[in-house]
């Protein structure tokens, strides 16, 4: 989406510190954007041209966010629009989530050794961890018409850049666009294919990395493979021998809270705060 140059100029002019009246840098039907709002959301100590850069694609976002939340008031019923008991229920879910992080933060408690990963290994005969194909890549997903487009792509396309260049990334992105850009995490590959929507041709020879991009719907996807993997077997293999260190530790986890919860429930039977 294409902005005037009063509001380039007064987004320039908010970045460099000015403090005059907050001016409005955008508008849909009577809800209004302040620069201010703009600029909170603009890491500190980025360069003027990707300042403007990313404060155009947060109004852009903002002006289809309105648009879109103006109809579904228009359009949905009170009983539609009324979220009580939804709300209520997220909040119960993430407070018991919170709760059960807090119990179990301490890393400590819930360490598991080589050897009880070995023993494990040994006694599932190859069971536990079922073989998937997995991938290294980053990708960033946004709109065909955003205005970091072109700039995206000269990074991600560049592998000094792409290497050199990931804080400045995470700043242009924000929290307003998809990305992933963490050079030594495995995924699956399948839910890779489900999450972010991207689909591989598995038995194409990629020479790693590997620049693709991928239109799905009004967005793009600029894709980095990096390496891939077909179905892995090999329990020697230490993604393996980690994955199932994860395992034995998220049992370890859930058995604590299994207990937690077992002693909670005793506890309030004896003090009679319990009537069934």
């Amino acid at each position: 989406m294409k902005h005037t140059a009063f509001l380039l100029l007064s987004m320039l002019a908010l970045l460099a510190g000015c403090q005059q009246k907050d001016p409005v840098v955008a508008s849909v039907s009577n809800h209004k954007l302040f620069a201010s709002e703009v600029k909170s959301q603009i890491p500190s100590g980025l360069p003027a041209k990707d300042s403007v850069a990313l404060a155009s694609q947060l109004i852009s976002d903002w002006i289809t966010e309105q648009l879109i939340l103006d109809q579904a008031e228009k359009e949905l019923s009170f009983s539609e629009k009324n979220f009580d008991k939804e709300m209520e229920a997220y909040r119960r879910s993430l407070l018991k989530q919170r709760y059960y992080e807090k119990i179990t933060s301490d890393p400590t408690r819930f360490r598991v050794s080589d050897d009880e990963v070995r023993q494990a290994i040994a006694q599932s005969r190859g069971t536990l961890v079922s073989p998937k194909d997995i991938i290294q890549l980053n990708y960033i997903k946004l709109s065909q018409t955003s205005s970091l487009l072109d700039e995206f792509r000269a990074i991600l396309s560049d592998e000094n850049r792409r290497l050199t260049e990931k804080e400045r990334i995470k700043s242009l992105c924000g929290d307003s666009i998809e990305y992933f850009i963490d050079d030594d995490q495995w995924l699956f590959l399948e839910d890779v294919e489900l999450e972010a929507n991207i689909g591989f041709e598995k038995n194409e020879d990629y020479d790693f990395p590997s620049y693709k991009e991928k239109t799905v719907d009004n967005d793009i996807y600029l894709i980095v493979l990096l390496d891939y993997k077909s179905k892995q077997t090999g329990e020697e293999s230490k993604d393996y021998f980690e994955s199932v260190r994860t395992m034995l530790i998220q049992k370890k986890k859930t058995e604590f809270l299994n207990q937690h919860i077992n002693e909670l429930l005793k506890n309030a039977e004896k003090k009679g705060k319990i009537a069934r």
